[in-house]
């Protein structure tokens, strides 16, 4: 039986050779002279998809559950079933943002990039209805997106103060100190990332929380990546969420002077 399995185990490892190793022979070479975009994400889905399923060598790796003690049941709510681009939508992700906004019981979030509004609106329905979640976007007429179509008219919709501007010249002085949770997901290169990054530590208050997305995507999102992996030596205890593209900081109780 045993022999028949490793038989079994054999035959389908040669079969997925002789499948994939053709579409790996021509992505590597004629399509980068006919298909180039096409080999540009042929090449983002491997290295996205070996990100998502080994740890960060960098930051280390740790389920949700060893960052932050909780538990319960979440709520994912809104229209995750149609698919839109740019968009927070692997369950992992919805599932660790709304297992931190329900555990950690938060008064203020902030958001930093709106989009659509889909995470705003997810982070909303895990947290008290007493509680406020504030994010920025861009104004309308610099956008194509519909900022906040997706909260909009919602029940969470009372919980939600949108704000515009952009980001690198945004006065955040208002919520210095006072954030439990700040969430930083709008433009992906490295300089903005270096500023919002900047903003949401101002912002969290000590013993708060930060997020980043699209941490690890390293084909599109390489600015998030250097930004966030700059941050570990000032901050020893920021990690990556295992199996996201999430990394997580538990801002320290209290400051070293040198990081202030």
């Amino acid at each position: 039986m045993a022999l028949d399995s490793k038989l079994k185990a054999g035959a389908y490892l040669v079969k997925s050779y002789v499948t994939a190793m053709p579409r790996v022979i021509y992505r590597a070479t004629f399509s980068l002279m006919f298909d180039p975009k096409g080999t540009q994400k042929f090449v983002h889905q491997i290295l996205n998809a070996q990100d998502i399923e080994t740890d960060d060598p960098i930051l280390g790796s740790r389920d949700i559950t060893e960052l932050m003690n909780g538990g319960g049941d979440i709520q994912i709510t809104g229209p995750y079933y149609a698919r839109r681009s740019s968009d927070t939508r692997l369950l992992m992700e919805l599932a660790c943002l709304a297992y931190l906004a329900q555990n950690l019981h938060p008064k203020l979030i902030f958001e930093i990039g709106t989009f659509v509004g889909r995470t705003t609106r997810l982070l909303a329905v895990n947290i008290a209805p007493n509680s406020q979640i504030v994010t920025l976007d861009l104004p309308q007429e610099q956008v194509k997106q519909d900022i906040g179509v997706d909260y909009r008219n919602t029940t969470e919709a009372s919980r939600i103060r949108q704000v515009y501007g952009d980001s690198r010249f945004y006065d955040f002085s208002a919520w210095h100190g006072k954030c439990d949770f700040v969430w930083v997901d709008a433009c992906h290169d490295y300089d903005f990332v270096v500023s919002d990054t900047r903003n949401a530590l101002n912002m969290c208050r000590p013993g708060g929380w930060i997020g980043w997305h699209d941490y690890r995507h390293t084909a599109w999102w390489s600015g998030v990546t250097r930004a966030v992996r700059e941050l570990r030596f000032e901050y020893p205890g920021l990690r990556h969420v295992r199996g996201t593209t999430m990394a997580l900081l538990k801002k320290p109780e209290k400051e070293d002077k040198r990081n202030e």
